[in-house]
């Protein structure tokens, strides 16, 4: 259910938007291939710091599972940071590589550029989602993510057609909710037996690369070419 509820940031994004023209849904259809590749890179940490931590875990190595967790979470934020700096200063470029037409490109550039802001908590998100899978706890990692999103369901309606701000009220809807689901994720970590999240645990050597490199390829090389397709 948590990864299902990924997919519904744009889908309930495109509906909304359907009731103001064509080209705001055009706009949103375009940036979905951005968005997917965000959750790639969410994936790519997720899966690789969460198999690793599964087995230090299963191993009683409680504090090398530690060191990922918080190592994992805190690479997921600089390249999700790293894809919100680029995608602002080469948004124009990015939004014509995907298929705008001078009609839709004022939307697409509007929609995605504020969207794009999110990256950093979509990819933290999606990370802190797997690692609490992979420890088990499943259901908190499913409540953290949907909040989000049920939050999106809200703010998206309001903001679109009540204040009517267009498809600019639904990327606010979406940036908005992508930080809350954010959030409520890390709060979540720091409850119960889940592994709490702490910079003095970052520690990026090149053993715990190798794992998150390894071990997240296979996901990012699944989710980032069905996007590319």
């Amino acid at each position: 259910i948590s990864m299902l509820s990924t997919s519904m940031y744009n889908l309930a994004d495109t509906y909304f938007v359907g009731t103001i023209n064509t080209q705001s849904v055009a706009a949103v259809g375009i940036s979905f291939s951005v968005m997917a590749i965000i959750q790639a890179v969410g994936f790519f940490f997720g899966h690789g710091s969460g198999n690793y931590i599964s087995r230090q875990l299963g191993a009683k190595e409680h504090r090398k599972a530690e060191k990922m967790a918080s190592t994992g979470f805190i690479l997921s934020f600089f390249a999700g940071f790293l894809i919100a700096i680029l995608g602002q200063i080469f948004i124009t470029p990015l939004a014509i590589f995907l298929g705008s037409t001078p009609t839709i490109l004022p939307y697409t550039e509007r929609y995605l550029g504020i969207v794009m802001l999110g990256a950093p908590f979509m990819t933290m998100s999606l990370t802190l989602n797997n690692q609490m899978r992979f420890q088990g706890n499943t259901m908190s990692a499913m409540k953290g993510i949907l909040s989000g999103v049920l939050l999106n369901l809200t703010l998206a309606p309001l903001l679109i057609i009540y204040f009517c701000m267009g498809i600019t009220g639904a990327a606010i809807a979406t940036l908005i909710s992508q930080i809350f689901g954010c959030l409520m994720l890390f709060l979540m970590s720091r409850r119960r037996q889940n592994i709490r999240i702490r910079l003095k645990d970052v520690s990026p050597n090149k053993q715990l690369a190798n794992e998150i490199i390894f071990g997240g390829t296979p996901s990012f090389s699944r989710q980032g070419l069905g996007s590319l397709s």
